[in-house]
């Protein structure tokens, strides 16, 4: 029977962060549309019930901070998976000193959930289209 380890806590825990950094932004996107719609509702002369200018269709709805944060984040969980397998890809040894080895792939995790918060916070969302001041 496999055990829940300490270091796999601490990927999870991490993990955890990365969605609900997720949820936090979706939150702060329904509210920054919640106040364009409410700030929109007061500019004279425009319908009550006029809705709100879309995005161009295909627009994700997040954007993305930094992607050189993005390729350090994917570079450190790969480094982190690497350790994990004893710094072996596709049956080749990366790394042959042993002593390297048995120091450092004990640390896989700290990589693999650096690159994953990192990633959390590389990541932004998608403001909605203020057009008030077009009127």
């Amino acid at each position: 029977m496999n055990r829940i380890s300490t270091e796999l806590i601490v990927v999870i825990a991490a993990i955890a962060v990365f969605y609900l950094r997720i949820a936090m932004l979706r939150g702060q996107k329904k509210r920054l549309e919640r106040d364009l719609a409410l700030t929109r509702r007061k500019v004279k002369g425009r319908s009550k019930g006029s809705p709100l200018p879309l995005q161009p269709k295909g627009t994700p709805p997040y954007t993305v901070k930094s992607w050189i944060l993005i390729a350090i984040s994917i570079l450190l969980m790969l480094g982190g998976v690497i350790a994990y397998n004893q710094f072996v890809v596709f049956n080749v040894d990366l790394i042959s000193d042993q002593a390297f080895i048995d120091a450092y792939a004990k640390y896989w995790y700290l990589a693999v959930s650096a690159g994953v918060i990192l990633m959390a916070f590389s990541i932004g969302i998608r403001k909605p289209i203020d057009d008030s001041a077009e009127d």
